[in-house]
């Protein structure tokens, strides 16, 4: 019986992804007002956290996490380090599976990062956890209005604002809605929701080469440039001095870091909105062609202009969609593709110039070129004898423009303890 059930399951699951591939995934970020939350709704939403908590810790506690089975009660400390046994009632088993779930998802990543050479750690306690997954709509949570919505093991229904994303003027759905995730971040309660809809054709309109900057966050291939930071707010400043004057462990010093903490999450919903509005604006191409930047160094050397800004967000977006990515060491800048000669600039060299008689031209945009053009020798093997010959000497200088980079590195305050063999290692 168990085995033709769990057959129907997989065959089920098998079915599904095969629609996703046919299907656009899009998140939709609903806020709980809190301001109509009863009493008993905002306890049931904070204990369900507290409670996830206790369950995270006591499964990595156990040895095992693969092993460990969610009960009805939990083990757990209390503030003064004394053991305590409580009884799980604002999870519900869905809630429950999908907490050991992720925690046994995490250990996979950590494993597979190990076996391809990546320095990892081990899981550790946790103060507190900000997301819990609701797997299946109807159980875990479920639309009953145009701004209510019911979770799971939450009494009453719940007021909401951002429903009309996913609701037609009818008030039913638009999309097909998949699983949900609770969030509890210092501006309040949200409700993630995955939404599947039929996936619409991209459009074409040919091929763009993506160059990153400071000056300049973003440069195209056809010439336009965009300047995406967000800065720290005077009020954000000004609460950060007032923390450094407060005592530690204080109810006023509490008070702040959560003040605090709600205006970085401010800053960082206006990087996600501009980063997604560029990333659109950029997907109308067909073919996109960029370079696997070394943003870490970049923020090592340049600090708060690389921190402020959304270049982080956007490369995660766009690698994966990209047709072509260039390694870190390819010169992009130095080199000119009409004769493949190789030159030396600096940052304060802002126009580029060649000898073979080409036009001079901004260096941010004749490095975006040149990415659409080396990458097409790469992957396509073009016939035009002055991207061979750019190739050809590219490879000859591969190594000098590395010892370049080596030296460059180690000039950067902070890196001056790089040792010549970690340089060779990371060159290797």
């Amino acid at each position: 019986m168990t085995s033709a059930k769990n057959a129907a399951i997989s065959q089920s699951l098998k079915k599904t992804r095969e629609k996703r591939l046919s299907q656009d995934c899009r998140v939709f970020k609903i806020k709980i007002d809190a301001s109509s939350l009863k009493k008993e709704q905002e306890e049931a939403l904070k204990m369900q956290f507290v409670e996830a908590k206790w369950l995270v810790n006591e499964a990595i506690g156990s040895g095992d996490v693969f092993k460990y089975e969610a009960g009805k009660t939990v083990v757990h400390r209390d503030k003064d380090g004394n053991e305590v046994v409580s009884e799980i009632k604002h999870l519900g088993s869905q809630m429950k599976q999908a907490v050991v779930d992720e925690l046994r998802s995490n250990v996979k990543t950590l494993s597979s990062l190990k076996k391809v050479g990546k320095k990892v750690g081990k899981l550790k306690f946790k103060k507190q956890v900000k997301s819990i997954n609701l797997k299946q709509y109807g159980t875990t949570y479920k639309i009953v209005g145009k701004r209510k919505i019911k979770i799971q093991n939450a009494p009453g229904e719940i007021r909401v604002n951002g429903l009309d994303q996913i609701l037609s003027h009818k008030g039913k759905p638009k999309y097909e809605l998949a699983n949900a995730k609770l969030l509890n971040t210092p501006r309040g309660f949200y409700l993630a929701i995955t939404c599947y809809s039929k996936k619409k054709e991209r459009k074409c309109n040919g091929e763009i080469g993506i160059d990153f900057g400071i000056s300049t966050t973003i440069t195209l291939s056809d010439g336009r440039k965009f300047n995406a930071s967000v800065q720290e707010t005077d009020r954000l400043k000004k609460l950060q001095r007032k923390l450094a004057r407060q005592k530690k462990g204080s109810k006023r010093r509490y008070k702040t870091l959560c003040l605090i903490k709600q205006e970085y999450q401010k800053m960082s919903n206006r990087k996600n909105d501009i980063a997604n509005k560029l990333v659109a604006e950029i997907m109308k191409y067909e073919d996109i062609y960029l370079q696997d930047e070394n943003l870490t160094g970049w923020k090592i050397r340049f600090g708060k202009q690389v921190q402020h800004s959304v270049l982080g967000r956007i490369k995660a977006k766009l690698k994966p969609k990209a047709r072509y990515v260039l390694s870190r060491w390819e010169p992009t800048t130095k080199l000119c593709v009409e004769c493949g000669q190789l030159h030396k600039l600096t940052l304060a060299d802002r126009t580029f110039t060649c000898d073979c008689g080409v036009p001079p031209e901004d260096r941010d945009i004749h490095a975006a070129k040149n990415m659409i053009a080396m990458s097409k020798n790469k992957i396509l093997g073009l016939g035009r004898p002055e991207l061979t010959l750019a190739e050809t000497l590219l490879d000859l200088n591969a190594s000098a423009v590395r010892a370049e980079v080596v030296e460059a590195r180690r000039s950067v305050k902070g890196l001056r303890g790089v040792s010549r063999q970690e340089d060779a290692t990371s060159l290797a």
